[in-house]
């Protein structure tokens, strides 16, 4: 778990760093009578210089709104927006869409935490998703679930299916399956650990938050198959956020 957790937090600064723009940077001219240029790649950075109208910059990486430029041998940060006050060399103009849905209905990947409740217990989870299409894809999720009685380790695989997934805040449902290991907390007698197998139903909303995030809250059903004639039921609900690819 403490591996899975150290690969997530590696996920999500790998993507909020600097990604190349082009495969070679870039040589462009300011066509309006300026652009800031800022210490960082953020509102909250200074303006510490400014590129007038006629002078060259080179585009060099961006990261999320911002561009990193290289003007008069140094490296400064542009607001994506004012990309459109540049010309490449061969007369093409930028054109920006504010629309930032796009790169958020064409992920492919997702990685995420959730946290919540397990039948009474605390809970935390998780996951890694696969995008076959923007209205299906499949979640590998491993869950940690820490009661007064006993301990649940689960592992499913899941297959949600997302009916209108160009919604801002979208519902989702699927189905999954897997394992689950309990471990009684028993102190006078020794009990062994417990594996059945999970079948399980969920229900659920995304929401787009901004840049790579979205935040997720779902409610899940899960039937425990085991020796005895009945079977037992588990509820789950769950609050989390995700970062996608």
């Amino acid at each position: 778990m403490r591996s899975f957790v150290f690969a997530l937090l590696v996920l999500i600064g790998s993507s909020l760093q600097a990604k190349p723009l082009l495969a070679e940077p870039l040589q462009v001219t300011v066509q309006t009578d300026f652009v800031n240029l800022h210490s960082g790649p953020g509102r909250g950075y200074p303006i510490v210089q400014v590129a007038i109208k006629q002078e060259r910059l080179t585009l060099v990486s961006r990261r999320q709104d911002w561009v990193q430029v290289e003007f008069k041998q140094q490296r400064y940060w542009l607001a994506r927006t004012d990309l459109m006050a540049l010309q490449s060399e061969d007369g093409a103009r930028f054109s920006v869409s504010d629309d930032k849905l796009d790169a958020y209905r064409q992920r492919q990947f997702e990685a995420g935490v959730a946290f919540g409740d397990f039948n009474g217990s605390s809970y935390y989870q998780l996951s890694v998703s696969y995008l076959f299409s923007e209205f299906v894809q499949a979640e590998l999720a491993l869950g940690q679930a820490n009661g007064q009685q006993a301990d649940n380790l689960s592992a499913e695989l899941s297959i949600y299916l997302s009916p209108m997934p160009h919604w801002r805040l979208s519902p989702y449902f699927g189905i999954g399956g897997g394992v689950l290991r309990t471990t009684p907390r028993t102190v006078l007698v020794q009990t062994p650990d417990r594996n059945n197998t999970l079948a399980s139903s969920e229900l659920g909303l995304r929401y787009y938050i901004s840049r790579n995030f979205i935040a997720r809250a779902g409610y899940r059903r899960s039937v425990i198959v085991t020796d005895r004639n009945d079977n037992e039921e588990i509820d789950t609900w769950k609050l989390g956020f995700s970062v996608f690819f």
